[in-house]
């Protein structure tokens, strides 16, 4: 050996003491704040380092073999255990906690279990710890011994552990990208030391060899774990679910920098961009995506949608934009045909409109000039027409008849053409009011109306109310009799109004309910109009109609789900 003498060994025993304080101390404090994902890990591997210093720091400092023979295996099991609690950190820290199960740690410590037992029996075997022995170095007496095939086979085992951490760390940084940058690089960092240390402990460099410099290393080491874990923050299971969303998530997603360079892509944004899109301008690389854009852009054949927003720290710095675009392409084809099919049958609205009032009119002329010459006919024949000696059923009657019947379909179809429009304003309307001022306006001889229920004010279009109202008496006193009994409902069914119209007529079968809502159907030779008018009118205001026997067997229409005005 060369001059021991110049080996400023007091330096490395105050710095093995100044580890080995510093190693337990913050091991302790670790402990105490453990819940951290890979905390328990950092807080062992903190403690182990520092008792490997402290006895190493015992072995320089002790007088005899003795007590430096008995420093050294009580530093074995805690070197044994250095590589394992790493790489159960690095399941811990990479979110691999599937793999850190009692079976494979156990499994991963075995090998190291063995070296600790060949180590403490070293005296009996060459496996371990070849020739044994104190010798003197200056002022210091150190253990001088060398490696056996076991002390290389674990030295081999814990670089291989060591290494594997930090491939697994590598992947962590591939998988998350720059979101993790800092922590990745710090625990890469202080992965060097463990690895310098054990290198110059191994290799005989001058003066060096009988010193061990790798437990200052695990404590420093283990200084940049506490680092990553306790100060920058690992991957707890939010953050790991969050960056989970983002990567698998469909809609391209962009991060920009308070600079306006993009910082980040999730796998969809990098489908979208070239590839070397990182770290460029985004007013190059998307002149069409700037802030504040809240309108679909196009990109290729495909639409988006984009949602923008800030970046801040907790003080309020601007610090980017994360920019979400949603794939609105189909959503924006469905608009575009709903709006074109709107404008459609808004066209075919009003060319039904406009037809209905040329019809209305081109018809109504030559009707009014054929049932005034009726009139004039059976004025001329003395007021009536008798010229098949049955009063009333003579052709002048059917004629008259027949304009009557054509004047209830010109009505009704004018009605029909404007029933089904939307609702877009409504008034305050008395529902018992309506009624009666409706049944007041038609002939009804000696049919009778009957109102229950308290009365209600509804929302609705009041003419067009009117005109429902009318129908169902309408078709009440042409199907059950001049003589008819009425009956109005009025009652409240949940969150809305029920406006009901009975009579004791013969009612509708079963089978044909579904049906007198159509247009064209009538069951007593009708127009076939009214009710399909009712239907019609309900649908625009959003109600519902139904057909049932009432309780006199007759007829009974069920206007459902009126909104109540509400005082």
């Amino acid at each position: 050996m060369s001059d021991f003498g110049a080996l400023p060994v007091r330096a490395y025993l105050a710095a093995c003491l100044f580890a080995g304080i510093i190693g337990l101390w913050l091991g302790y404090v670790a402990w105490d704040e453990r819940d951290q994902p890979g905390g328990t890990e950092v807080a062992l591997y903190l403690l182990f380092g520092g008792g490997i210093s402290l006895l190493y720091a015992s072995r320089v400092a002790a007088a005899s073999e003795l007590a430096m023979t008995v420093a050294l295996n009580l530093a074995t099991p805690l070197v044994a255990a250095a590589p394992v609690v790493w790489i159960a950190f690095v399941f811990a820290f990479t979110g691999h906690d599937r793999w850190r199960t009692e079976n494979r740690i156990v499994a991963l410590a075995t090998p190291s279990f063995v070296w600790v037992i060949l180590a403490w029996s070293s005296g009996t075997h060459d496996l371990s710890r070849r020739s044994l022995a104190a010798v003197v170095e200056g002022p210091f007496t150190l253990l001088s011994f060398g490696l056996g095939p076991a002390d290389i086979a674990f030295l081999l085992y814990a670089t291989g552990l060591c290494i594997a951490g930090i491939l697994l760390v590598v992947d962590l940084y591939r998988r998350t990208g720059n979101r993790y940058r800092l922590q990745t690089f710090v625990i890469l960092l202080g992965t060097l030391f463990p690895f310098l240390g054990g290198a110059v402990t191994v290799v005989d460099v001058g003066s060096y060899a009988n010193l061990a410099w790798f437990p200052t290393s695990l404590v420093v080491h283990g200084v940049f774990l506490y680092g990553t874990v306790f100060w920058l923050g690992t991957l707890d299971a939010a953050v790991v679910a969050r960056d989970t969303a983002v990567e698998v998530m469909q809609d391209p997603v962009i991060v920009a920098g308070s600079d306006g360079r993009i910082r980040d892509l999730n796998p969809a944004a990098e489908r979208l961009l070239s590839p070397d899109a990182v770290g460029s301008s985004l007013s190059v690389v998307f002149p069409r995506l700037e802030i504040g854009v809240k309108h679909p852009i196009r990109i290729g054949d495909r639409q988006f949608a984009i949602q923008e927003d800030p970046i801040t720290d907790p003080r309020g710095t601007d610090r980017g934009h994360v920019f979400l675009l949603r794939d609105v392409t189909e959503r924006e084809r469905r608009q575009t045909s709903l709006e074109r099919r709107e404008r459609e049958l808004e066209r075919q609205n009003e060319r039904l409109e406009d037809f209905a009032g040329v019809v209305s009119h081109d018809l109504r002329n030559p009707l009014a000039a054929a049932s005034a010459a009726v009139e004039l006919a059976r004025h001329r024949g003395g007021g009536s027409d008798s010229s098949n000696g049955n009063s009333g059923d003579g052709p002048l009657d059917r004629a008259a008849a027949a304009h009557e019947r054509m004047d209830d379909l010109i009505e009704g179809l004018l009605s029909l053409a404007t029933a089904g429009k939307s609702v877009d304003s409504v008034d305050r309307v008395s529902l018992e009011s309506t009624a009666r001022r409706v049944w007041s306006r038609l002939e009804t001889a000696d049919a009778t109306l009957t109102v229950e229920g308290a009365d209600t004010t509804v929302l609705a279009d009041g003419d067009r109310l009117e005109q429902l109202v009318s129908n169902l008496f309408r078709n009440a006193l042409e199907h059950a009799g001049r003589d008819v009994a009425v009956r109005v409902a009025i009652e409240r069914r949940g969150d809305g109004i029920a406006f009901a119209v009975a009579d004791d007529g013969p009612g509708v079968p079963p089978e044909r309910r579904s049906q007198v809502t159509e247009r064209g159907v009538s069951l007593g030779g009708g127009t076939g109009l009214g009710l399909a008018i009712v239907g019609d009118i309900a649908d625009a205001h959003g109600w519902t109609l139904s057909v049932e026997e009432s309780t006199a067997g007759g007829a009974r229409f069920v206007i459902e789900g009126i909104e109540p005005a509400d005082d």
